[in-house]
């Protein structure tokens, strides 16, 4: 790279960084180029008290180690400082992804170890509250705090995001219609908070009803056609001062035009790795398969049907309903997992895909993650005991 181009890069970087901080105008970079297929996943993990189990704001300390390490994969903080994030490198398979986050998993357990700290899945802690909780010392984070208020703090909860390389900025438009569309089978496999603040939810997946506070949340609509459709959006939202970045939309499915990739943003973060894995790679190859029909755009965009069953999803997990946008017919989640799985194997290059569905057909036994922590609640155990287990299986790894 030259040194124009190093800075004309250098120039872009400041920009969105001042616009994602609420310091500058608002940006919207240009999509990138990027292979279709690729993937990357992103987890949130907790911070926990080795002997309490509680959050523990340790994540500064965690990050600090964590940067004398050379590794292929990066870490970053979170809103608050009992969260911490983990992000891959450009994936292409089960097993590279696989690979790797048994990698992040030992080494960032590791980490937590040397700070008197234990790391844990799961997308919300069973019995923290958001009031005790600490804002990152970020300037992007206290802008967040001064933004949305409590919200801010409520936002600690976890959750898995996985990015898929688009391959052209028109056809991450037409992708992220796609995947919207199967974005509740996502929450349903994914789902593991079933306790909220202390309280048993009645939810499989209690994270999931948090982000519809933030005034950006919910789907992409319907309309859009193309790359232009959401640069004229994002305009006429900035013209109102509503967003300055691509990081305001909280969308469960949105463009990430600085990676070229469609990000998929409304898992729990898993109890396992080897989940994280395989739930990325089903994502992956829907998404292979939705390309493969050039040109083709869902029939059916109604927020109503879309909110209805990523409701069911976040209630029933595995066990849900789902109306199938397209036919208007109910059908059991698991059924109609099960029947991607079979039709995508069949297609599927990825030689380790196998083994992913066989990672999701475990996890569709039993009511899941949200299952099993269930019965360890109606055992006898209590809320310390369930963040214990989840900490417990994460460790674990495979």
């Amino acid at each position: 790279m030259n040194e124009i181009a190093m800075n004309e890069a250098a120039s872009l970087a400041l920009a969105q960084a001042q616009a994602v901080a609420g310091q500058g105008p608002a940006f919207l970079p240009d999509f990138k180029d990027s292979t279709l297929g690729t993937m990357g996943i992103e987890l949130e993990l907790m911070v926990l008290d080795r002997l309490t189990y509680d959050l523990f704001p340790a994540a500064p300390d965690i990050l600090r180690v964590l940067d004398k390490h050379d590794k292929p994969w990066v870490h970053t903080p979170e809103i608050t400082t009992s969260m911490l994030e983990v992000a891959t490198s450009i994936l292409e398979s089960f097993g590279q992804a696989q690979e790797q986050l048994e990698h992040i998993r030992s080494t960032v357990g590791r980490a937590a170890f040397e700070v008197g700290a234990s790391i844990s899945g799961g997308g919300a802690h069973p019995f923290q509250r958001w009031n005790e909780q600490r804002i990152y010392p970020k300037e992007r984070y206290f802008e967040s705090e001064r933004k949305y208020g409590y919200l801010a703090k409520l936002f600690t909860v976890f959750g898995m995001h996985v990015h898929i390389g688009a391959g052209s900025a028109d056809e991450a438009i037409r992708l992220c219609a796609w995947l919207t569309q199967r974005a509740p089978l996502f929450v349903a496999l994914s789902a593991n908070s079933p306790c909220w603040q202390g309280e048993v939810s009645g939810f499989c997946s209690s994270r999931s009803n948090v982000v519809g506070a933030f005034p950006m949340s919910g789907i992409q609509p319907h309309e859009f056609r193309s790359w232009q459709d959401f640069r004229d959006y994002f305009d006429r939202l900035a013209g109102f001062g509503i967003v300055n970045s691509i990081k305001d939309f909280y969308w469960d499915v949105r463009p990430k035009p600085e990676y070229g990739t469609i990000e998929l943003r409304v898992l729990d973060t898993p109890l396992k790795p080897v989940y994280a894995a395989a739930l990325a790679c089903y994502a992956r190859e829907l998404c292979l398969e939705f390309a493969a029909q050039p040109g083709a755009w869902p029939s059916n965009g109604s927020r109503e049907l879309y909110t209805w069953n990523r409701f069911n999803a976040a209630r029933d997990g595995v066990d849900a309903q789902w109306i199938d946008p397209e036919t208007g017919t109910s059908l059991p989640v698991a059924a109609v997992i099960r029947a991607d799985l079979e039709r995508l194997l069949k297609r599927s290059s990825d030689p380790g895909f196998g083994k992913a569905c066989a990672v999701i057909e475990d996890l569709l036994r039993d009511g899941g993650q949200a299952g099993l922590l269930r019965r360890h609640l109606a055992a006898g155990g209590g809320m310390n005991d369930l963040a214990r287990v989840a900490s417990e299986i994460f460790e674990e790894g495979a």
